[in-house]
């Protein structure tokens, strides 16, 4: 069986986005070299966005548009303890998660969480 798809969602606009989105990067670094799982972080958007800026509605209707292709959602907060730096709320995570609920994917609160289910399959 192939390794499911997962949708990283966690705070962008709350706080610092490019912290959050180094924090994005890092876990998909992580996920990437643990091998379990495939990952998805739509924070790379953010690149774009310098380049190429977009109204932030646009880029909320780009990611729902796409996790119906996602096997499952790992919902976590910033953490970056180095910086004593941590952000949870998100609107827009918390609108990713609402949509794998309904869609009846499943949704995870951390990596060991996500690749014990992942492993599981």
């Amino acid at each position: 069986m192939s390794k499911p798809v997962i949708y990283v969602a966690s705070p962008y606009t709350k706080g610092d986005p490019a912290i959050n989105t180094h924090f994005q990067c890092r876990v998909f670094d992580t996920m990437m070299s643990d091998g379990i799982v495939w990952p998805v972080v739509p924070l790379w958007s953010h690149f774009q966005h310098s380049v190429f800026p977009r109204r932030y509605q646009d880029w909320i209707a780009y990611d729902l548009a796409m996790l119906e292709r996602y096997d499952a959602c790992v919902r976590l907060s910033v953490e970056m303890p180095e910086l004593d730096y941590s952000v949870s709320e998100s609107s827009g995570a918390d609108g990713e998660v609402a949509a794998f609920e309904r869609m009846e994917k499943p949704v995870f609160y951390s990596l060991q969480e996500c690749y014990q289910w992942a492993k599981s399959r």
